[in-house]
């Protein structure tokens, strides 16, 4: 839903004269007073903090000295919950006139994960974007031949996946995506290269490999728990035997006897080795649950289409999708159960310590960008996460699986200013999350009023945005 305008009672108040509108990042201090700073490290609310900002980072976090003039600016948080600038470890990035609706919903940081066969210039449109989270990019897409997706990189042997992770490399990707239908000795081939050239690799779990194998190949991440059912068979290697590219349909039905055959030893071992390898999983499901209603129309009527362009409504409509638009009513069925049964292995997952971040694959049918990562959030927790852990795959782990937890993850002094704060306690209510009342975006702060601003504004949207 979209997060909610608040009572005067719990509005921000700024020093004299100081309108609510969006401010410039600039040199001078910023000091957060009464703010309760959710320290998601430990899972604890530390009361009545002041949080000093000076350009895009923190300068200091400390109890509130009402002996002690705040520095600069001051803006009064009235007892809001602070936690650090959220992440979404899924996206996908159609248009630039997108970009603000993460920020609105306090999602400052994204990973792409279907980028461009020349990083450089994506990277220079999204630079030109006034208001956009931090993005992470991901490679085009690397499949088999031929492949799911029009603009992949098709890889047929050994010598094209050496070959394409050395151009990855050279043109600026931060990462190697790949897809289902990479052949098993290429796959193994791009693994050892991207080990010599430095580069992650992440994706999908090609048809051929068994996500043990791909655990200790050294795939960072495997997105939206792909194979992680079939690999939790008795029947495991039988299943893999019978999958089909381009058969997705097939492939479901296969997960599903997969379910009927579920070992819970071979599941907890594999869930062991991800723990030890690091080997993090990002479920999704978020884009489960679109793909298990897209026949309800109660669903389908969701109210945050209003900030979706006209040919994005049109093109979520199972219809016009060449994956659902032949879709029986049983499939849809079947991926309802198919939903209930990956939140129970996300669970498992949880308590077995596999590190998990927070994705949506935002773009797909009713994945909304920004709004969708509270969805998830909400998901992981019925999951069987905790709230501190759900919000942990969003702040801290993204930190932690991108080797930056120098400069985000928690509020601390030195790390960036990305920044949300709520009326409401997340640690208590998962949903709390979307409570926003004010978000500093590497510094520059966004009221409620400009936050309410970005989101008329993409009712308005002129669709001149479009990235391809």
């Amino acid at each position: 839903m979209r997060p909610r305008t608040l009572s005067l009672a719990l509005a921000l108040t700024l020093t004299p004269g100081c309108a609510l509108h969006a401010q410039s990042q600039t040199s001078e201090a910023t000091s957060i007073i009464h703010a309760t700073v959710v320290d998601v490290a430990v899972g604890k609310d530390l009361p009545d903090q002041t949080i000093v900002i000076e350009g895009n980072r923190i300068l200091a976090v400390a109890a509130f000295d009402s002996a002690k003039a705040p520095q600069g600016r001051v803006i009064d948080a009235h007892g809001g919950f602070l936690i650090p600038g959220l992440w979404d470890m899924h996206v996908h990035i159609q248009d630039l006139e997108d970009l603000p609706l993460y920020i609105a919903n306090g999602v400052t940081g994204a990973r792409l994960m279907f980028g461009s066969k020349h990083t450089p210039s994506l990277r220079a449109k999204l630079a030109g974007a006034s208001v956009a989270p931090e993005v992470i990019f991901g490679s085009a897409i690397v499949d088999g031949d031929p492949p799911v997706w029009p603009g992949s990189i098709i890889i047929k042997n050994p010598g094209d996946a050496r070959r394409t992770v050395d151009e990855i490399k050279a043109d600026g990707a931060d990462f190697v995506k790949i897809y289902n239908d990479i052949a098993r000795d290429a796959y193994f081939a791009l693994a050892d290269e991207a080990h010599k050239q430095n580069i992650p690799f992440v994706g999908h779990l090609p048809y051929a490999v068994r996500a043990s194998e791909a655990s200790d190949a050294g795939q960072r991440s495997i997105e939206h728990l792909d194979g992680i059912t079939i690999a939790c068979s008795k029947r495991e290697q039988s299943i893999i035997n019978e999958l089909r590219p381009l058969h997705y349909l097939g492939k479901m039905n296969l997960v599903a006897e997969a379910i009927r055959n579920y070992d819970s030893a071979q599941c907890l071992a594999l869930f062991t080795q991800f723990r030890r390898n690091g080997t993090w999983q990002v479920p999704t499901l978020t884009v489960h649950r679109s793909m298990a209603f897209l026949n309800d129309s109660r669903f389908t009527s969701d109210a945050r289409l209003a900030y979706m362009s006209g040919d994005v409504r049109r093109r979520w409509q199972p219809e016009n999708d060449f994956r659902f638009r032949r879709w029986p009513p049983a499939e849809f069925e079947l991926h309802r159960g198919l939903l209930s049964a990956d939140k129970q292995l996300v669970g498992i997952m949880f308590r077995a310590g596999v590190p998990l971040l927070a994705g949506t694959d935002a773009m797909n049918p009713f994945c909304f960008p920004g709004f969708s990562l509270h969805d998830e959030l909400a998901l992981l927790v019925e999951s069987g996460l905790t709230p501190l852990a759900a919000l942990q795959s969003a702040t801290l782990r993204p930190a932690e699986f991108l080797g930056r937890t120098e400069e985000f993850g928690v509020i601390a002094p030195g790390k960036r200013a990305g920044l949300v704060l709520l009326s409401a306690d997340p640690l208590v209510d998962i949903h709390n999350t979307a409570q926003i009342q004010a978000v500093w975006l590497q510094g520059k702060y966004f009221d409620r009023t400009a936050l309410d601003r970005l989101l008329e504004d993409a009712k308005h949207r002129s669709g001149k945005g479009a990235l391809h």
